[in-house]
């Protein structure tokens, strides 16, 4: 298995810091991942943002647990499902309480290998867009989804020829069902949690270009003040302050990659030199990038 593919396993384990499993949908198989174990806690930092390169299914199936996907904070119980997508960054917070969870992983490599039915496109592109979706199950729900993931893994040391094909054919079932729970409940966006949303978009895809809240008030075509209020109503954080945490959220990433210089990681994020990005830094973490850095690894 690839690093990449690995790392993504052990942040998925440590990140859940309770009784989990994690189920990685390989070129040819599926992996088990074993629970808690004492190297995964010893080599990530699991508070820490990330973005990965795969989507993620998540059942809950007794306990609570805290996450974010972007900006947004979710509180979750169980029995419950999510559902993460590949663009949305990742911030998991440990708890004291325990948590049981099973999730499985896969790339879009292997969701597209195949001739898709275009109802599993529909269904999968209603929440994937979205960065993710969240959802308390009834215990009929949780028990068509146990039993999709008690299959997965029953196949994890399958010789048949047909063995990836079995595992796609689940991991479609489980995108229908989810696309099925997200119809019967879906989010509630009125015109104001539009722009709100709009907005969210706008920032995730341009905030390299621009920190100002006029080039996104110009974008959606509102004036600054309005955009600004409607936000700050609608999240109880300004324009100006979401526009912040992204650069922040992304800042943190790329320091988590030790082959970039500081002065690399400004420049990928639009500064004009490292030392203007070392004080936006500090004004908004409290800490400067080097620090930061090599707190991650003391």
């Amino acid at each position: 298995m690839k690093s990449k593919s690995t790392n993504i396993l052990l942040h998925t384990a440590l990140h859940y810091c309770c009784q989990c499993s994690a189920l990685f949908v390989a070129e040819n198989c599926v992996l088990l991942l074993a629970e808690n174990s004492a190297l995964l806690i010893a080599a990530y930092n699991p508070t820490e943002p990330y973005r990965s390169h795969y989507y993620g299914i998540g059942l809950i199936q007794q306990g609570e647990i805290r996450f974010y996907t972007d900006l947004t904070e979710h509180y979750v119980s169980g029995p419950a499902i999510i559902f993460t997508g590949t663009s949305s960054i990742k911030r998991w917070v440990t708890r004291d309480t325990p948590c049981e969870m099973e999730s499985l992983l896969f790339s879009e490599e292997f969701l597209q290998e195949k001739l898709i039915e275009s109802n599993i496109l529909h269904a999968f592109a209603l929440f994937a867009n979205n960065g993710g979706y969240v959802i308390n199950l009834g215990q009929e729900d949780f028990a068509i989804f146990k039993k999709m993931f008690a299959v997965l893994k029953s196949r994890e040391s399958s010789k048949s020829h047909f063995h990836k094909e079995v595992v796609r054919g689940i991991v479609y079932s489980m995108i229908n069902e989810i696309g099925h729970l997200y119809l019967k409940n879906p989010p509630n966006i009125g015109h104001t949690k539009l722009l709100v949303t709009k907005f969210k978009e706008a920032v995730f895809t341009y905030y390299k270009k621009s920190r100002a809240v006029s080039f996104y008030a110009n974008l959606l075509y509102v004036h600054p003040k309005h955009l600004s209020q409607t936000v700050s109503s609608e999240t109880g954080m300004p324009a100006s302050e979401w526009i912040q945490h992204v650069v922040i959220l992304e800042a943190k990433i790329l320091l988590q990659d030790n082959r970039l210089s500081i002065s690399a990681v400004a420049d990928a994020l639009n500064f004009p030199d490292q030392s203007t990005f070392g004080k936006y830094f500090k004004k908004y973490v409290g800490i400067s990038p080097i620090l930061y850095r090599q707190r991650l690894t003391s």
